[in-house]
């Protein structure tokens, strides 16, 4: 046995040892990781091994910050399977990322948990989302996390107080070994698919009279604003892969986190979001206001005026005011500080424009990162002023589930800091059907022509990308 193994495998044997004594002790399983650096700056790569799709994966990355994660496997999950099960399953998260033994020289190595759940934990899925989790976080077997230009694999396991340490240790051993031996280092060229537009819902006669009827409903003071979304279904056939559709679309969307879930037999929900939910570092955290909307112009005169006419808009103009408003409102109690940049700034994609304002603060207290997100979500960006009012009457008016569309996605760390985001531009792909997912804000200045076109500017990203195209 090489001298390298041998060391590798004495530590690991060190971790064990400590894991089966606290499992004992604390009448609870443990887990053990190891960290390995690995040369290469993308993970893309790293999901792409033929002998991994029948494991969970997952994928994470914002290239404006040089932040990526790609996971394979999962030792241990989360689910969440209602609204009334989000306090136990976020204690559940915190306590297994409490209980890991660490098997490197310095014990420093953190696993971190990836995971969300549905806009609407309390709503019962629909056709679309019926074998998709509400909600869902996974410790990965393999995670490898890129960050300050270094990247890392983290090897996680399970440890159970019975066990043995000899044949943990051989296995485990085993398992780094696995995917530090295999890992690839080249993406496959973007593939060309299909795609087959078929169905909207609602179709645009039904969509009109539902913001028709929510118009008559909006009351200044009373119900400001309600987000209302669609979907457009799309065929893509049994030979598609969201790895060349994540391709496409994190090139194009540098600004943007791109994302993709994929649980074996559940579904794969994938996409590139433009709207930071909220980031936690110490007691740090940053957030930001995404609301108002209008489109990219032809030519850069033409780009100009609609930049102009976004700034000018008093629809547009109070609907991101409503955003902000509400986010200070409900952060204000947990901060020291909390500053808020104003006016709002113009955040230019490739074929939308958005209104934007950055806020950033400081934690009185200790929460963790979960308990922010069920706070904060939902913000009036995703549901409507005043929530409540809002989301009642998107129960009402939307007959499909958003599942995971326009809920929290992220990840969480021992530490209970982590980066959150709102699942936006996104899809779900099931039986060879893409359910591509967009909604706009609905006020009493709104049209239902400009609120369909709007719709479309932010569905047709990711029905591109469903068939590797390019945006």
């Amino acid at each position: 046995m090489p001298a390298p193994t041998k060391t590798l495998l004495k530590e690991i044997k060190t971790g064990v040892t400590s894991a089966i004594h606290q499992a004992k002790a604390t009448a609870e399983d443990m887990f053990i990781c190891r960290s390995f650096e690995i040369d290469t700056s993308d993970l893309l790569p790293i999901l792409t091994h033929p002998a991994d799709r029948s494991v969970p994966r997952v994928y994470w990355e914002n290239p404006s910050s040089g932040f990526s994660m790609a996971g394979l496997g999962s030792v241990y999950s989360v689910d969440i399977p209602g609204k009334r099960e989000l306090n136990p399953a976020n204690s559940a998260i915190v306590n297994v990322l409490n209980r890991f033994v660490s098997c490197d020289e310095g014990g420093t190595t953190q696993p971190r948990m990836i995971g969300g759940h549905a806009f609407n934990l309390a709503r019962s899925s629909d056709p679309t989302w019926k074998r998709f989790p509400r909600g869902r976080f996974i410790l990965p077997e393999c995670l490898a996390i890129r960050e300050h230009e270094r990247t890392r694999l983290i090897i996680s396991s399970r440890v159970h107080a019975s066990g043995s340490t000899d044949k943990i240790s051989d296995e485990f051993l085993r398992t780094c070994i696995h995917y530090t031996n295999r890992l690839p280092v080249t993406l496959p060229p973007i593939r060309y698919f299909p795609v087959d537009k078929y169905r909207d819902i609602p179709d645009r006669e039904t969509y009109t009279e539902i913001i028709l009827s929510v118009l008559r409903k909006l009351k200044p003071g009373t119900v400001d604003k309600v987000v209302i979304s669609r979907s457009h279904h799309v065929k893509v056939g049994k030979t598609f892969r969201a790895i060349s559709a994540l391709q496409v679309l994190r090139g194009a969307y540098q600004e943007c986190t791109s994302f993709m879930f994929n649980f074996p037999g559940e579904g794969t929900f994938f996409g590139s979001t433009p709207e930071r939910l909220i980031q936690k570092c110490g007691n740090l955290i940053k957030t930001e206001a995404l609301a108002g909307t209008i489109g990219r112009g032809k030519n850069m005169e033409e780009d100009r005026l609609l930049t102009e006419t976004l700034l000018d808009s008093h629809k547009e103009q109070e609907e991101h005011r409503f955003v902000v408003d509400q986010i200070r409102q409900k952060l204000k109690p947990l901060t020291v500080t909390l500053d808020v940049q104003e006016p709002p700034v113009i955040f230019k994609l490739k074929n939308v424009q958005h209104l934007r304002t950055h806020i950033t603060g400081q934690l009185k207290n200790g929460k963790n990162i979960l308990n922010l997100i069920k706070r904060l979500h939902p913000t009036p960006a995703v549901a409507g002023t005043p929530t409540d009012r809002a989301m009642e009457m998107i129960t009402q008016f939307e007959s499909h589930d958003r599942g995971w569309y326009s809920g929290p996605i992220g990840w969480i760390d021992k530490q209970g800091d982590g980066d959150f985001w709102v699942a936006l531009r996104s899809a779900l792909v099931n039986d060879e059907e893409a359910h591509v997912f967009a909604g706009g804000g609905i006020m009493a200045e709104s049209v239902p022509e400009n609120e369909w076109n709007e719709t479309e500017l932010k569905l047709l990203p990711v029905i591109s990308a469903l068939s590797g195209g390019q945006i």
